[in-house]
């Protein structure tokens, strides 16, 4: 058998287009608000998690506390409670030990997790391989970051090159990965569109973390061949 590292490496650079710009934009963000290059790459090494990241940032840069910000990333990223558990299941689908699906657990992204099961839909895949393609998001994120950090404010504004639209980018991608069926990408449109209706309202934590599940469950009550 083919070693999987190779496959692993291309799967996850098909999304480097989003990863690298915005990875860059917030080392350069958090190196503009004085966090330390060190810092800015401890925090994208140990959260691993671009919008809460970023909305830890937003923040810190109005006066709030770090532990206020801790806060904020811990509701963001409850999400992952769901996608460790999938990442799991889809490990042990897979025949992995229970070392490498701590690793898959671990390693979850919202990408990573795209990625993992689009790759499990045409067959087995050795469990090595999902661990393979969440550590490569991990490096491009954590190295866009050092090089957003030093960078700094030398860095031009994104807007002008829709740059700082990569985040969204990459939710839309993901749609493209999962929609596989109607049901999937009707569930997947109305997702978008009700987060972005509460992002605009200035609900954008309530879009982060109420309305994945909501429509992951509705798709599992009403599809349940569908999820």
């Amino acid at each position: 058998m083919r070693h999987p590292l190779p496959e692993a490496v291309l799967r996850a650079l098909t999304l480097a287009p989003g990863i690298i710009p915005l990875g860059i934009l917030f080392g350069a963000t958090a190196s503009t608000l004085g966090l330390s290059a060190f810092a800015a790459v401890a925090l994208s090494g140990l959260v691993f998690a671009g919008a809460a990241q970023f909305a830890a940032l937003g923040l810190v840069a109005k006066g709030a506390s770090w532990i206020a910000a801790t806060l904020l990333v811990l509701v963001i990223n409850s999400r992952y409670f769901l996608l460790s558990a999938a990442a799991l299941d889809l490990g042990r689908r897979n025949r992995a030990s229970r070392a490498t699906r701590v690793l898959i657990a671990l390693g979850v992204v919202d990408e990573s997790y795209a990625l993992q099961a689009a790759w499990a839909k045409g067959g087995p895949v050795p469990p090595v391989g999902f661990v393979f393609v969440s550590a490569t998001l991990w490096i491009l994120w954590v190295g866009s970051t050092l090089a957003g950090a030093f960078v700094g404010n030398r860095l031009p504004d994104l807007s002008l090159w829709g740059l700082d639209y990569a985040l969204p980018g990459i939710a839309v991608g993901l749609l493209g990965i999962f929609a596989d069926t109607r049901a999937r990408l009707l569930a997947g449109v109305g997702a978008l569109g009700a987060a972005a209706a509460l992002t605009f309202a200035g609900l954008g934590v309530v879009a982060a973390v109420v309305v994945p599940p909501a429509f992951a469950f509705a798709l599992g009550r009403w599809a349940p061949g569908a999820e």
